[in-house]
């Protein structure tokens, strides 16, 4: 266990033994409620007599509070620490922002339960960085100029990545506060494969942006440069409402795009889509290494798939499954 030795003395056999960590229920007030948890209880292997056993306390503790933050829905710990991990803030220049007292950010993070209102609040500063903006705006002045500078520069960042201004924007982040953890190579072509589902599905073009037949696959430039800080990490962004953004449709069309291809990491969508016609021709006669600007256009994206659909049937889960394999696994 962490923090915990491999052999511990039991007063019972006044000598050093090893031990068991059996769990037991046990009722615990927290916060006014009561409780039942499993308590982690160690015990001599020889006697069967409980010991004491450095760090388990402290194990038990930890796991008590969490258990009780997350039933009773207030913030985490960690959470605040990601906080300050987000917007690049200290302790104390962060309580200013939020109009906190000073040393207030600071005893959270030793244990010191906030209410449960300004949980919540901690927690949509969390989620959004419009909230901070928000605070930031009315307390900036409470700030010297070096922490000032780092939280506008990290509000400036986040803006620039959750900001919409055009249809495939709003698809893009559509994709990224899905449950699968997307990369700029796999959003790349999940992109490539929304368009072509609507194409087969909904018979139009979402978004009229131009798709190259980059050396990993289809790429669409804009989309690329906005996310490429990310490298080949995940892409983390705030939790966006598209409702209004996108038709319940469109919506269909990406729900099922995410379900069949993102299930796979970017690197086999590279795979699938270099066998595939639009992103072969488009890069014929560049090198498998060569860096290409070539378009794959709509009108090849819409034919190739249109006639997939009427070999596999791209509506179903089963007739996408089919053609994914024929693609990757039977060649």
């Amino acid at each position: 266990m962490d923090n915990c030795l491999d052999k511990v003395l039991c007063t019972e056999c006044r000598s050093v033994q090893s031990y068991e960590v059996h769990t037991e229920q046990c009722m615990r007030a927290w916060n006014g409620k009561q409780y039942t948890f499993n308590k982690r209880i160690a015990v001599c292997s020889n006697c069967g007599h409980q010991v004491t056993v450095p760090g388990l306390n402290d194990l038990n503790e930890s796991e008590f509070e969490i258990k009780c933050r997350e039933e009773n829905d207030y913030i985490q710990v960690y959470e605040i620490q990601d906080i300050l991990i987000k917007y690049d803030v200290e302790k104390r220049p962060l309580s200013r922002v939020l109009g906190l007292g000073e040393h207030t950010i600071e005893n959270y993070l030793k244990g010191q339960l906030p209410s449960k209102r300004y949980s919540d609040m901690l927690r949509r500063v969390l989620e959004s960085y419009k909230y901070l903006q928000q605070y930031y705006s009315a307390n900036r002045d409470k700030l010297n100029k070096l922490a000032s500078e780092k939280i506008d520069n990290k509000l400036k960042y986040y803006e620039s990545i959750n900001s919409c201004d055009s249809a495939i924007e709003y698809v893009a982040l559509y994709i990224l506060n899905s449950k699968y953890e997307i990369t700029n190579m796999s959003l790349q072509k999940l992109l490539y494969y929304v368009e072509a589902f609507a194409e087969v599905w909904l018979k139009k073009r979402i978004f009229v942006n131009r798709c190259e037949a980059w050396m990993y696959g289809p790429v669409y430039p804009e989309i690329y440069e906005k996310y490429k800080t990310f490298g080949s990490s995940q892409i983390q962004v705030d939790k966006t409402d598209l409702s209004d953004r996108l038709s319940s449709s469109v919506c269909k069309v990406i729900d099922f795009v995410l379900s069949q291809f993102a299930i796979y990491n970017g690197v086999t969508l590279k795979d699938l889509s270099h066998s595939e016609e639009p992103w072969k021709n488009a890069h014929k006669g560049y090198g498998e290494k060569e860096h290409c600007r070539e378009i794959i256009t709509h009108d090849a994206i819409s034919e190739y798939f249109n006639k997939m659909n009427e070999k596999f049937d791209l509506s179903t889960e089963s007739g996408v499954k089919n053609y994914i394999d024929a693609l990757l696994w039977q060649k």
